[in-house]
């Protein structure tokens, strides 16, 4: 197979949040998801200095969303490559902390404003109500930082289950792919 006849084009996505919110399991979860869609011999994950990485596809060219190996490495390395927008990751069950206004800060710092958000841990939400609190919360985080809280995606993910719960959050990373590809030129 020769070189495509038109450059490709990436587009760097940044996993932003604070520490234990579920970001590098989600993108390990993201990773087994498009190894089975895509029918790859192996996930498309692959460390870099300081960040595990994952590739994917989209209409728009090559999506790639890098996980820092902590809070201290993001901050350190947020500012050094110009990202054109970011996925939040928010635990449900502990909903806007801290570390994520500061996360979210640091991303407007560098020139960040599209935004999209990945609700992990949902599947241990037992009251849906709450889910929608969390969702209301992280809105309002958003829009305070003008940030496009009204509109941005935020999908609601999760990693267990049996049966159509497996299913519903399986389903749930083609959601997160499409956001991303969407909301995030």
């Amino acid at each position: 197979m020769g070189q495509p006849a038109y450059p490709v084009r990436y587009t760097v996505v940044p996993l932003i949040g604070p520490d234990g919110v579920g970001k590098t399991t989600l993108l390990q979860a993201l990773g087994g998801y498009l190894q089975q869609r895509d029918h790859l011999p192996a996930p498309p994950l692959r460390a870099a200095s300081g960040a595990l990485v994952l590739d994917t596809r989209g209409a728009n060219g090559v999506y790639q969303l890098v996980d820092f190996e902590s809070a201290a490495a993001q901050a350190g390395l947020l500012g050094a490559t110009p990202f054109q927008g970011a996925l939040l990751v928010v635990s449900a069950l502990d909903s806007v902390q801290e570390g994520t206004v500061a996360s979210l800060m640091a991303a407007r710092n560098v020139g960040i404003m599209r935004i999209a958000v990945a609700l992990t841990k949902c599947d241990q939400v037992a009251d849906p109500e709450m889910l929608g609190l969390v969702n209301m919360e992280v809105r309002e985080v958003l829009n305070k930082y003008e940030c496009s809280g009204d509109t941005a995606p935020v999908v609601y993910v999760g990693a267990g289950g049996e049966g159509r719960a497996a299913e519903r959050w399986w389903r749930a990373n083609e959601e997160l792919v499409q956001a991303l590809q969407t909301w995030i030129p």
